[in-house]
Parts: C-alpha cells; structure tokens; sequence
C-alpha cells in the first residue's frame, strides 16, 4: 500500500522563495539589464545559495522555461497586492481567511494562492470548491494578452496561444496531485471530496464540473491498489456469504467490506452518474454484489437478500439512478417473498375459471422471480458491463466472457442524444429480444417478453445518434451474434416457470 508523504513546508514549487521571479526581486516585464542588476544584487546580498540563484536566472531568460513561472506570479496584480500574495497567513488561519484574502486576486493568482496551502495539509471541501471555481474561472486568451504584454515591455518574443493553454492545463494538474497528495492517508480526501464533488454537480456548470473530474481523476490514481483491496474484500465476503447465507458474521464481513468499498469510491461513484458513464474499475463490486442477489434469490433467500440489499442501499445510496433501481429490485424480492410464503402449488387438475383470481400469487411471485433478474441484469448493464456479463449475474455460473466495448443501458425517453455506448445497447438488445421472441411460449412468457420489450421501447424508440457509431455497432451486432443469442438464452433461463412449469425448453436444451 502506498504511503504518502505529509508535508510540512509546501512541496516544490508552492514554496514563494523558490518562485523564480520573486526569488531575483523581478516582475516578469523585466528587461534583460534588469535581470542582470537583479542577479547581482541577490548574489551580494546571499538571499539564497548560488545554485538557486543561477537556476532562477536561467528560467526566466528562457522563453519556454520562463512559462511556468510566469503562470505562477501574481499576474496584473498592484505592487501592493503581490505583496499580499507572497506573505504568509498565520500558520491557524481558518479557511475563512485564506478565502478571503485569495478573492482579491485574478483567477490565475487566486488558484495558486489557495492552492498554497492547500498543499499544506489535507483540504477542506471549501478550499477543494475554491480551487476548482478559481481554475474553471480562467480565461485563457485574457491570460495570454496579459503575458503578451509583459513580455513586449520586457522585450521578450511572446508565447503562443498553445503553449499558454497547455502551461494552464498543467498548473491545473500540479495542483491537483499536490492538493491528493497532502491527504495522509489518502483516504481522509475521500469525504471532503465527496462534499465538494456533491456542491459542484449540483451546479450543473459543466466548466466547473469537468475541471473538478480532473481532481477526481489524480484522486482514482490514489486510491487505486486500495480500491483494488476493497474489490477482493467485498468479493471474499460475498464468497463466504453464498456459503454461509445464515451466519450473521457472514454478514457484518459483508457489510463491513461494502462500507469500506464505498468511502472510498463515493466521490467518483456519484461524478460519474452524473456524467452517464462509468470507469470499468468501478464496476467490479456492484456487479459482484447484483450477482450476490441473483443467487440469493434463486435459492429463494429472499430475508437475506434484503439485507445485502439494504447494504447495498447505504453504499450506493448517494447515486440517484442506482438507488432508485436497487429501491425497485427491494419491491419485487418483497412481491417473491410475500408470493412464496403463500406459495402451495396448484393443483395440476385444477382449472381456474376465466376471469377468477385464484392462484393469482402463484404466477404474481413467477413473474415477479422474472423481473427480478432481468432487474438484475439491467443493472449490471448500468454499471456500464458488457451484456454478456450483466445477464449472467441471473444464471449459473460461466467461464469468463472476453471484455467488449462498453454497453450502457440508456435512460428512459425520446429524442434523445445518444453516444456511441447506448447505440451499442439498443442494437444489441435488440438482437437479444429478436432470439427471445422466437421463443416465447404460453402467456407467461409474453408477459415477461413484453415487459423487456416496453422497457427497450422507453429507452430506444426515438435517439439521435451519429451515422459512424450506427455503421460500427452494425457491424459489431455481426461479429457478436453467437454472443448476443447466447445473452437471450440466459435471460430465457432467468424465467422460472421454465423448469418449474413445465415450459419453453431452458437454454441447454435448444
């Protein structure tokens, strides 16, 4: 596991002694007779050792190494307030402060300044928030005019627009690894994260929001063995789960090894629900856990699988889509469960006159066994898996399927936008319904076909879409047939009354 380092003066380059200009005593309109007094004067005086000042000298006489430092001075900032932007707040100065006195600075400056001290310790989500709104709020071509002009004055050739966009990109991301690495442990950023990730989504400013996915972005590369770990402890638990479905242990390891998946990933977890997609690491546990569910269920375990999923609930909860799927999976386990502890079988010489509810909870708990593990499956689809994977959390178990292309489920509506993962969806699945359909039989299985087919219409029936991604998912729906008529097998083997009822022939037997 890795550890990182805690800092107790500001990492380099957030240090103000070390930044070149305010090292020689400059501002960078300075000429080069200018540069040349200032080394001078700072050699006489010993401000710093020799070295420093000869590397100080160099940068700003080099137009592409000068950049940085330049990108890091108090840009049009009064004599007075670069003052202010070097001096050292006391070492208690609330966030308060530091917010207050980076407000009288330019964007640019006002992004260094709090990125500052920032690095000095783990963030609160105030600063997190201000470091993300100061960075977002930079306006490139207003920086590049303004080092046009400094270096006209100082009569240096001027820096192309290019190289000022990617001088910022770059502040933005030394910022970003400073600000992680100052948490220590790593994990103690994911809950000022998760505040200010919740604070900034709720704009729904994408400039905001795709400038912090950049902080999220260093945060995943931190956490990334620790994560792996917490994947491996979820999935062990869930192992000695299916094995041991009535030993509390099995649960409170079970439960334990979620809540610790979940503090750690929660951040990223609900970015990405917001953004539509998902990265493929984040998907290991949920669908280890929709895979729990479907095993539990068939083995009609279904008071314990409501309590994995009320775990799952707390760990997924903040995630709007995701809860409000997991709250409809809670419904239909109720349905089973109320259907199978009235559940005595029906008489095989019995007929039920037309229009009499009899047996109704036979074929209510049938039918709701069904949606249950198409639920399941629809949400391993969420989880942006492949759909041969995510049907087969509701099967038994298969060799691992080779990874594809992403596959998301699209969300309900018409005239929609659609990116390349949810044409993928719509033209698989309806290869997949295509193979089901030949294959329905008796009134159960219409209805259930129906219901797979209405959820494909509210999510299909009218997008927009660019002609390439059609072409390429066209094609992909070729190369993946047998793949996609296996996916319809499994789902036909998911429906119970295939075995139980006497019905259509499951999979294996076609």
């Amino acid at each position: 596991m890795a550890i990182n380092s805690a800092y107790v003066s500001p990492p380099s380059g957030f240090d103000p002694s070390t930044q070149p200009f305010r090292l020689l005593g400059i501002d960078p309109a300075a000429t080069a007779p200018e540069i040349e007094a200032a080394l001078a004067q700072a050699r006489e005086m010993r401000i710093a050792p020799e070295s420093s000042l000869a590397e100080a000298y160099e940068n700003v006489l080099d137009p592409t190494r000068r950049l940085p430092g330049e990108l890091a001075y108090p840009l049009g900032s009064m004599p007075d307030r670069v003052d202010l932007f070097y001096a050292d707040l006391p070492a208690d100065a609330s966030d308060e402060d530091i917010l207050q006195t980076s407000a009288q600075f330019a964007p640019i400056s006002r992004a260094n300044f709090i990125a500052r001290y920032a690095t000095r310790c783990g963030a609160s989500s105030e600063l997190l928030l201000a470091l993300i709104d100061a960075h977002s709020s930079i306006d490139v071509m207003e920086t590049y005019q303004a080092l046009q002009a400094l270096r006209h004055r100082a009569g240096w050739a001027p820096p192309s627009l290019a190289s000022v966009r990617d001088g910022l990109n770059d502040l933005l991301n030394t910022h970003c690894m400073a600000v992680i690495d100052a948490y220590n442990p790593v994990e103690s950023a994911a809950e000022p994260l998760l505040e200010a990730t919740r604070r900034i989504v709720a704009t729904r400013e994408q400039p905001l929001i795709q400038t912090h996915s950049l902080l999220l972005a260093v945060y995943r590369r931190a956490i990334g063995e620790m994560r792996s770990n917490a994947d491996q402890q979820v999935d062990n638990a869930c192992q000695s789960f299916e094995q041991r479905p009535d030993d509390a242990s099995s649960m409170e390891g079970l439960a334990e090894a979620l809540h610790l998946w979940a503090s750690l990933c929660e951040p990223a977890l609900l970015l990405d629900a917001h953004q539509g997609f998902s990265e493929p690491g984040m998907n290991v546990t949920p669908d280890r856990i929709f895979g729990l569910l479907g095993v539990l269920s068939r083995r009609h375990h279904y008071p314990r699988a409501q309590e994995v999923l009320d775990h799952a609930l707390d760990a997924f909860g903040s995630i709007p889509d995701a809860a409000a799927r997991l709250a409809e999976v809670g419904e239909i386990l109720r349905d089973m469960q109320r259907a199978a502890s009235n559940d005595v079988g029906p008489d095989p010489d019995l007929k039920v006159p037309e229009g009499s509810s009899g047996f109704r909870h036979v074929k209510k708990g049938m039918l709701a066994a069904a949606a249950l593990l198409a639920m399941l499956a629809l949400l391993g689809a969420y989880w942006a898996l492949d759909l041969g994977t995510a049907f087969s959390v509701a099967s038994a178990p298969n060799p691992p399927q080779p990874k594809t292309e992403p596959e998301l489920l699209p969300p309900v509506g018409k005239g929609q936008r659609f990116p390349r993962e949810y044409v993928r969806y719509c033209h698989f699945q309806e290869e997949r319904l295509r193979v089901v359909k030949q294959q329905v039989r008796g009134p159960e299985d219409i209805r259930a076909y129906n219901a797979l087919a209405n959820d494909y219409n509210s999510r299909c029936s009218d997008f927009f879409y660019q002609d390439e991604d059609l072409r390429l998912v066209k094609e992909e729906v070729i190369a993946k047939r047998k793949l996609l008529e296996a996916d319809a097998e499994r789902i036909l083997s998911t429906w119970p009354w295939h075995t139980k009822m006497g019905g259509a022939p499951a999979a294996a037997s076609r």
